[in-house]
């Protein structure tokens, strides 16, 4: 296990070494979009369904806002000869809608994913996920001009199609090691677009969309009865693109009993090279809800004054009547 986590860690930290260029598409809080980060995620949770959903509104003050949106469902069930592993399955819905042409992509995923218990205590998963999804763009030319569309009087520009459509596969592998109620680390590797599919609106077939690799990692450490420490960890690289989310939540906890189920949390974060991240989170029961604000401090900042935006995520965790109740006991990342 040590072994492990300590590669891990070495990976990570040395991708830290690049100099990075942040993308416009993202979520500040990725690991409240599990789905979104890792099909290996699907259905690793304590209950037998999770419910969550994000919004985020970006570069308002610049020009017509980015806005994003994205929604999922998993299903958890145990599985093998001693009903130690966990199959999971679930439905994943992104919606994002950029600038003056509104360019607007809605990506439709379907997860499939396969923790295998690896240790005779349950501690120690490692997760196998896939997921199949379908990709549908359009495009809006009304409110786009350029300096020589007319001749003569004459409308003259000739568009292409403004609709696209494609099919795509993603695949990750995640590693969990489940100390104990209050020390927990997970990481995982996963890469979207495997197959690299052709987005156009003009029959270009060079169009690709690059792979898209992304490396998580997040522990929940205890700190006595009350606190708990949530330090996180992001990668993303796309093409020549490059990400790096790093930060930490500071929970206290509202009660403490057995699922120490209330709390709140504060922290920073920061995406390398782009932005300083505040955010607050809050558990209730079942739910948790967070809200963070990004202030910009790239060169975009000169136009956009620090205001980056605001984005807010809720997820839902519970039980179905009747089913096995889960004997593992899966951390808020």
């Amino acid at each position: 296990m040590l072994r492990i986590s300590k590669l891990f860690i070495t990976i990570l930290f040395s991708l830290l070494l690049f100099n990075t260029s942040a993308q416009d598409i993202h979520f500040t809080q990725f690991y409240a979009a599990p789905l979104q980060i890792n099909p290996a995620k699907t259905g690793f949770i304590t209950g037998d369904y999770r419910l969550a959903a994000s919004y985020r509104n970006q570069w308002s003050s610049v020009t017509i806002p980015y806005v994003t949106a994205i929604g999922s469902m998993e299903l958890s069930f145990t599985t093998g000869k001693k009903k130690k592993d966990i199959f999971g399955t679930g439905f994943m819905l992104f919606n994002d809608k950029a600038g003056d042409s509104r360019f607007n992509t809605t990506y439709i995923g379907i997860p499939l994913a396969l923790n295998f218990s690896i240790d005779k205590f349950n501690k120690q998963y490692f997760g196998i996920g896939i997921m199949g999804a379908y990709c549908l763009s359009n495009i809006s030319y009304d409110q786009l001009r350029w300096d020589e569309q007319y001749e003569g009087g004459t409308f003259t520009e000739v568009f292409p199609i403004g609709t696209n459509d494609f099919y795509d596969v993603s695949a990750g592998l995640e590693y969990n090691t489940l100390i104990d109620k209050s020390n927990n680390f997970t990481a995982g590797v996963a890469v979207y677009h495997l197959l690299k599919p052709n987005q156009t609106f003009n029959d270009d077939a060079s169009s690709r969309v690059f792979r898209k690799l992304i490396v998580n990692a997040g522990a929940n450490l205890g700190m006595g009865n009350k606190f708990s420490a949530y330090p996180k960890l992001m990668y993303v690289r796309q093409g020549p693109y490059q990400e790096i989310i790093v930060g930490y939540l500071q929970r206290y906890s509202l009660n403490y009993n057995y699922l120490n189920d209330y709390g709140i949390y504060f922290g920073a974060m920061m995406r390398w090279d782009d932005a300083f991240i505040f955010v607050t989170k809050l558990d209730l029961n079942k739910f948790s809800m967070g809200i963070s604000y990004d202030v910009n401090f790239s060169r975009l900042a000169l136009v956009s004054k620090g205001r980056g935006g605001p984005e807010i995520s809720v997820m839902y965790t519970n039980h179905i009547p009747g089913m096995h109740k889960k004997k593992i006991f899966c951390p808020r990342f």
